[in-house]
């Protein structure tokens, strides 16, 4: 009676047994010997134990940290502990401090999308992403005390080691892209060195020599021991659960009370390139957009120009507006503009040459060629005299300090021949200098004829007399000349 019934009962509630049995089957079977009912008792136990299929991968498929430790590569799941310092914080998040982080949540929409894509690509888990929710709340501009910066909090030596441009001019660590691609590639460093994603954000957060040097000094193995023992910072021992609590909300908000928009990102920049030096209260008064949106959507910026050491720098403008700016940039000199009244008092740029530096040059050596101090020619490139030069990089050299030499330049008319230019050698004395003559072509512009021949516009015009703001006319000569002493007077003439 008593394998009647619990036959009876399986058959009832077991959804996985094939259709070819059925009560009046069974119970037939139950007539045959004990040996034949066992055969089918174990028959029915092993289709009613089946496990369902898993929605992730089974190499990534987890339950623990334990088995975490014992896997060689688990990095595309973030498993959730659990653990009641994680439920602590769940329970905070959603009560105490529902607001602010709904309000976290509503800013990461903007940057969750191109993040996920970041983070899957390194084959991270995407839910990694909300480290930056911890971290800064998904501010861009966020600044500790620990002199941690933007929205990744990355410190100035962990930039530089993951590729994070830092000087005077940008600070890449307040761009939210190129830091979440520095951020990835950390947690994943991290969690190669530390074998679960636990360690690995203890050690996002505190730094690795402290989580190697509680992991040695306390002889246990897992973050959640070295958390119960107190071999860790009081922050880091909250972080950690913040951040799988954080994560456990973002996988199912309705149940915790918040809410999530679809992930339909549109991008709310496009970009475009523009020369160095480029003033931003320009391109604003050009596109008429206010100076705090253009410096929000190109956070890295730490002055309010491009950086003059790059030729050129792509800039992030409002959709919709980059074609605009281009069309101006191909027919006028942009450093030429002047500022609006309310820029007055900012210090204008000075003109600048720009000089390829070739093997074996130093600082000292191009400062004596110049006739400048070193200090002169490191400044306006954001570099110390300590930092070395390498062959290649582009220098930005003070109107003041010009080129010893301009190259031959070869010009044709408009019949299509070719006629030999003077070269002109810069002397500090009393030498008599030439001059180029240069055939304007269709498509030329002052600020890419004064870029060609590595002279300032504001030369170029006065040698000239043309006005800066005139667009110039295919078949006209222009005199080119990088010395100061060169007076040659305009021959701006016709082609015949």
């Amino acid at each position: 009676m008593f394998i009647t019934w619990f036959l009876t009962t399986l058959l009832d509630r077991s959804s996985s047994i094939p259709a070819f049995f059925n009560k009046r089957k069974v119970f037939k079977i139950l007539k045959l010997p004990l040996a034949g009912t066992l055969a089918l008792l174990t028959v029915c136990s092993t289709f009613y134990s089946q496990p369902k299929a898993s929605i992730y991968p089974a190499s990534c498929f987890r339950h623990s940290e334990e088995t975490l430790l014992e896997d060689p590569n688990p990095k595309c799941y973030l498993p959730i502990p659990d653990h009641p310092a994680v439920d602590t914080w769940v329970r905070r998040f959603s009560e105490q401090y529902h607001c602010s982080f709904q309000i976290q949540l509503d800013r990461a929409h903007f940057y969750s999308a191109p993040a996920h894509e970041i983070f899957t690509n390194k084959g991270l888990p995407k839910d990694l992403i909300y480290v930056a929710l911890i971290e800064s709340g998904f501010t861009i501009n966020a600044c500790s005390r620990a002199k941690a910066v933007g929205m990744w909090q990355i410190v100035s030596q962990t930039g530089t080691r993951f590729g994070l441009e830092q000087n005077k001019w940008v600070d890449q660590r307040r761009d939210p892209m190129k830091a979440a691609q520095a951020a990835a590639d950390y947690l994943s460093l991290l969690y190669d060195k530390f074998g679960s994603w636990s360690l690995a954000l203890a050690a996002y957060n505190a730094g690795e020599n402290a989580v190697r040097g509680a992991l040695q000094k306390s002889g246990l193995n897992t973050f959640w021991d070295l958390m119960e023992n107190g071999f860790l910072p009081a922050e880091t021992r909250d972080y950690v659960p913040k951040v799988f609590a954080a994560v456990k909300i973002i996988r199912n908000p309705d149940l915790y009370g918040f809410r999530m928009e679809e992930e339909n990102f549109v991008a709310r920049h496009e970009t475009v390139s523009v020369p160095g030096g480029l003033k931003l209260s320009w391109v604003c008064k050009l596109l008429g957009i206010p100076k705090k949106l253009l410096q929000k959507y190109n956070p890295e910026l730490c002055k309010s120009t491009t950086p003059p050491t790059c030729f050129k720098y792509d800039l992030c403008l409002p959709v919709g507006t980059r074609d605009d700016l281009r069309a101006v940039l191909a027919k006028s000199s942009p450093q030429e503009e002047k500022p609006a009244v309310k820029d007055a008092a900012e210090p204008q740029l000075p003109a600048f040459t720009l000089y390829k530096v070739k093997s074996g040059d130093t600082w000292s050596a191009l400062a004596r060629r110049y006739k400048c101090s070193v200090t002169a020619l490191a400044d306006p490139n954001g570099m110390k005299p300590s930092q070395p030069l390498k062959a290649g990089h582009v220098l930005k050299l003070p109107a003041e300090t010009t080129l010893t030499s301009l190259s031959k330049v070869e010009t044709k008319d408009n019949k299509g021949s070719a006629s030999a230019s003077s070269s002109s050698r810069r002397s500090f004395g009393n030498a008599p200098q030439k001059s180029v003559r240069y055939l304007v072509r269709r498509g030329d512009t002052l600020w890419s004829i004064a870029d060609k021949f590595h002279v300032p516009i504001k030369t170029l015009c006065a040698q000239n007399r043309v006005n800066p703001r005139r667009n110039l006319a295919p078949g006209n000569i222009l005199a080119i000349c990088t010395s100061r002493q060169c007076t040659s007077q305009s021959v701006k003439k016709k082609v015949n």
